[in-house]
């Protein structure tokens, strides 16, 4: 990883808005370890996600590495653009265009909690 991408992890940790599954996100991606697995539950979460992959873009191509932390993670970086694209289509980064993600919330459960076929 670049050097540049480091620091701006290191940045993003000290001064970002930091949960744990983009904490998670940057440990992994950044230094290969995490203490934790969290993947985001929600759209609040996955929002955390995207603003440390814009404030450290080195990160992006790594996505993939995410589906090694834990089934969850697997299932979103499966499905990441998807998510990424409903996401930011209905809120914005950073929650800019509006303060609800129904569609968004809606489609992270059925990947992170799929119904079972009767």
């Amino acid at each position: 990883m670049m050097p540049d991408t480091t620091m701006q992890v290191i940045r993003w940790l000290a001064f970002g808005r930091v949960g744990m599954s983009s904490k998670c996100m940057a440990m992994w991606l950044a230094f290969g370890e995490s203490a934790e697995p969290y993947a985001p539950a929600d759209p609040d979460d996955l929002d955390r996600c995207l603003k440390l992959l814009d404030e450290a873009p080195g990160l992006r191509p790594l996505i993939p590495k995410m589906a090694e932390v834990s089934k969850e993670w697997a299932a979103l970086v499966s499905r990441w653009d998807e998510v990424e694209a409903s996401h930011l289509a209905e809120v914005g980064l950073g929650w800019t265009k509006a303060r609800s993600a129904p569609k968004t919330y809606d489609l992270m459960a059925s990947i992170l909690r799929p119904r079972k076929a009767a």
